[in-house]
């Protein structure tokens, strides 16, 4: 998959019906209509990679938590610069591109390509044990690097959108640790466990440093609990799918927009 981004708008249809109640008649006027100035950046999590309807350049999907939120909340249109593989220099280079003063909102996921979660998966499965606990090591023992590149990212955010309220998703923990495991190849138990450390090391990462930017962390993990590869209904495609560890429509639809919608309302 190519990692370019071509700036777009995307029109959106009527807002769907996906199980959000209708506000009462004496509710306070939303927060969100057709007038919100909405940027989703970020990586194939945002992208919505792993949905269908994905497209082949940046795997952008109308199934993807962006659309989901946007309809959600009244915004009929919307700009879309995410892209998969993604890396915070990416979002620097091609992504701010999609703000300035007037943007209202904007979401991002970042930093997990950056930090090479994919190779560590590989490492595990292809390496055993000790492989897999060095390279998870090594790759929490390099988060502060990986936590300057974030900073620099999100004040070039901050620089380009100074008005908008910006959330930062952090990412589902992909495995559940229980033993057994009904997906076809996958890291063993303790592998597993080691993967999910570095996640949660991960997102205590971008939590701090959406903190230290004025940004608010949104946790998704809690959302995705249960529902990780190895659960009987997975939110997450396996290791063994053209769009290996990355949520399924369900990941996107109940997991993320259900964390982003607990924060936005």
């Amino acid at each position: 998959m190519r990692r370019f981004v071509r700036l777009l708008t995307t029109a959106l249809p009527l807002p769907a019906a996906i199980g959000l109640l209708a506000a009462p008649a004496h509710a306070a006027a939303p927060a969100y209509d057709s007038t919100t100035q909405y940027v989703a950046m970020g990586d194939s999590f945002s992208s919505g990679l792993g949905a269908p309807g994905a497209g082949l350049d940046c795997g952008r999907s109308p199934q993807g938590y962006p659309t989901l939120w946007a309809q959600a909340h009244g915004i009929t249109a919307f700009t879309d610069v995410t892209c998969g593989g993604a890396v915070t220099d990416d979002v620097l280079a091609e992504q701010i591109s999609g703000l300035n003063a007037e943007t209202d909102v904007v979401t991002i996921t970042i930093g997990g390509n950056d930090a090479g979660w994919g190779g560590q998966v590989l490492a595990c499965m292809q390496s055993g044990d000790t492989a897999c606990t060095n390279a998870v090591n090594e790759a929490v023992a390099g988060l502060p690097a990986i936590a300057a590149k974030v900073d620099t990212t999100y004040a070039a955010i901050r620089r380009a959108a100074p008005n908008a309220t910006v959330y930062v998703l952090g990412y589902p923990l992909l495995f559940e640790e229980t033993a057994g495991c009904s997906a076809w190849v996958v890291p063993n138990q303790y592998q597993r466990k080691q993967l999910n450390r570095f996640g949660q090391a991960l997102n205590q990462s971008l939590a701090q440093s959406a903190a230290k930017s004025g940004f608010q962390f949104v946790d998704a993990q809690s959302f995705f609990a249960g529902h990780a590869v190895c659960s009987s209904q997975s939110w997450i495609h396996p290791v063994l799918n053209p769009t290996p560890l990355h949520p399924n429509a369900n990941g996107y639809r109940l997991g993320y927009l259900a964390a982003l919608n607990s924060v936005t309302g």
